[in-house]
């Protein structure tokens, strides 16, 4: 019959209903927020504002509540396959990889640095290693996860470009930047040691950057950064290294190189405890009065 509505007559009409409220709820939101800057007095506009934005939530519902209930059988089993099949090609991409507690993510930290310098560059590279947390890993009671960790550190050393270094050797194409946080004076002796140890091998494209943190606190951080590979650790107050995610592409590489290099640039140049130039003990006393002034201030506001 000629008086009847189509489909698709309807769902011009609906559509036009919408984006027509639409438009009004806009409006209303934006005069209501504006009232208390151009000092208005129409205090009735924001209840209506929020009456409008109801209005545009439950109004598609309304309208189109003859969908709602048609049989979906068929949408569904459609929707279900295509999530089926898109969690198969991302579980079997391997692109990310979950290490669920600390070993598993040291043995990762380490499998990742030595993979990458065993790969043939045509590019100087970066290697970036963050550790956010402010305090030093505790070993002393777990000496399997104190071998583990060591073997992470050595594989780290292998990078180290030294003056007896070969004209041909891979770690020629690499230079390491490291951020270490501070929040204890423990963890800075910790700090000052390792790199006193680095120091006595007289590396060459070594750059460490030490930044102080008012307290130890639970944090996400860029633990490993090569050329291909991002791998993403999370550190709180009971551990380091408690869990972690491996990012495996460039692209991953290049968009987490650029937190850490944003990072690396906010951390004064005045904190630079090591380069080419050697350990710099200058900027350890710095690093170490402003952490006293750091605990200090605490004190004073807690007494």
């Amino acid at each position: 019959m000629a008086s009847e509505t189509t489909p698709s007559a309807t769902t011009r009409r609906n559509r036009i209903i919408a984006i027509a409220a639409g438009a009004i709820t806009i409006v209303a939101i934006v005069l209501s927020f504006a009232t208390g800057y151009l000092g208005l007095s129409w205090q009735w506009l924001r209840p209506a504002a929020e009456l409008l934005l109801l209005a545009e939530l439950v109004g598609p519902i309304v309208l189109e509540r003859h969908q709602l209930f048609e049989p979906v059988h068929e949408r569904v089993e459609d929707i279900y396959a295509t999530l089926e099949r898109l969690t198969q090609q991302i579980g079997g991409s391997g692109q990310t990889t979950v290490y669920g507690n600390s070993r598993e993510l040291v043995e990762g930290l380490t499998r990742i640095t030595r993979l990458a310098l065993g790969r043939p560059q045509e590019a100087p590279q970066t290697l970036r290693i963050g550790r956010l947390l402010g305090h030093a890993i505790a070993v002393e009671n777990d000496p399997e996860f104190a071998s583990h960790l060591r073997g992470w550190i050595d594989a780290m050393a292998d990078y180290e470009l030294t003056p007896g270094s070969r004209a041909d050797a891979r770690v020629r194409w690499w230079s390491i930047r490291l951020v270490f946080a501070v929040a204890d004076a423990n963890t800075l002796n910790f700090g000052a040691e390792l790199m006193r140890t680095i120091g006595e091998r007289h590396p060459l494209n070594h750059e460490v950057k030490f930044i102080v943190r008012s307290k130890v606190e639970a944090v996400i951080s860029a633990a490993l950064i090569t050329d291909r590979e991002a791998i993403i650790a999370f550190d709180d107050v009971g551990g380091a290294l408690r869990w972690g995610i491996l990012f495996q592409g460039a692209q991953y590489a290049a968009l987490f190189a650029r937190w850490f290099d944003e990072l690396w640039s906010r951390v004064p140049d005045s904190h630079l405890v090591y380069s080419r130039n050697g350990l710099n003990q200058r900027v350890l006393d710095l690093i170490r009065k402003e952490l006293e002034a750091t605990a200090s201030a605490q004190q004073r506001q807690t007494a």
